[in-house]
């Protein structure tokens, strides 16, 4: 039996949520993807692109402008 990744993988279209330093958050959607999926373009419900690296300490996306910036959560594809 072949097993799949554990988590969303990131790909143009897939939903996300930006959380921000300090409990905020709010939906985004992927719009590239470089970097062997690495590197990450988000834009928000307002319209603003958001650039998110993965860390190789903790394996999460984190605002390549800061590292006190937001962090992305891929979300799962509906079903």
């Amino acid at each position: 039996m072949m097993l799949g990744p554990t988590r969303p993988v990131p790909h143009v279209g897939a939903f996300a949520r930006i959380k921000h330093f300090g409990g905020g958050s709010e939906l985004g959607t992927v719009v590239a993807v470089q970097e062997e999926g690495r590197r990450l373009r988000v834009r928000d419900e307002d319209g603003e692109l958001h650039e998110f690296l993965l860390s190789p300490a903790n394996a999460c996306f984190v605002s390549a402008d800061s590292a006190h910036g937001p962090r992305l959560e891929l979300l799962a594809d509906p079903a």
